[in-house]
């Protein structure tokens, strides 16, 4: 799953990092991602890391999807039981308060 990060970065080395992403021509989010992956697998050149590669931008994206689905499902089912317990709710004071009859029938 994804994680979130944020970091603050001086003017010049965000303009770098603006400047590869134009060239490369994708977002800079990607462009970061890319340049950490590229200074991981020179630290594990170094023998100071292993970078683990196991991302694909697409997969993720629709993943999220799926669980924005699901979640927005799940909200909806649960709007749908809180009626059907209020209506049966209802249902049973109404039957409780009817006064039960008298004579050979009840």
């Amino acid at each position: 799953m994804a994680l979130r990060l944020s970091f603050t970065l001086d003017a010049v080395l965000s303009e770098r990092i603006d400047q590869f992403a134009k060239k490369q021509e994708i977002d800079r989010n990607e462009a970061v991602l890319l340049l950490l992956e590229y200074g991981l697998d020179q630290a594990a050149e170094a023998g100071v890391v292993e970078p683990i590669r196991d991302r694909d931008f697409k997969k993720e994206a629709r993943l999220q999807k799926n669980i924005d689905s699901i979640t927005g499902g799940l909200d909806d089912l649960r709007k749908e039981v809180r009626s059907m317990h209020h209506l049966l709710n209802m249902s049973l004071k109404n039957t409780e308060k009817k006064t039960p009859r008298r004579g050979l029938f009840k």
